[in-house]
């Protein structure tokens, strides 16, 4: 298969797959728990992004261990600098939308 775009994003699909049903399920419960915080009017407080941060840190760091053996290498693999380069945005991606999708979640706990 050649390097192309689309060639990349079909890689991606297949590997994310069996994951398209828990995470189309934690965005509805997501956006259910946004109203009811919104409606409330205690979304986003202080200790809730506290405890968000904290969850997306934790997540970030192990979306970075795990990120090679995800693709089935290891961090002898690694060789370039374009290789940690990726790694660390993709765990940044990672940590970034766990922060978005536990804050509605936090704000209901805190």
């Amino acid at each position: 298969m050649a390097f192309s775009v689309f060639g990349i994003l079909s890689v991606v699909l297949e590997a994310i797959r069996p994951l398209v049903p828990f995470l189309l399920t934690w965005l509805f419960i997501d956006i259910l728990v946004l109203a009811v915080t919104l409606r409330r009017g205690q979304f986003a407080n202080f200790r809730a992004r506290r405890l968000s941060l904290r969850v997306s840190l934790i997540v970030m760091a192990v979306a970075f261990v795990a990120g090679p053996w995800f693709t089935q290498a290891n961090f002898a693999d690694l060789i370039g600098p374009v290789d940690w380069i990726f790694l660390v945005f993709s765990a940044l991606a990672v940590g970034i939308a766990s922060f978005v999708l536990t804050l509605p979640i936090a704000s209901l706990l805190r």
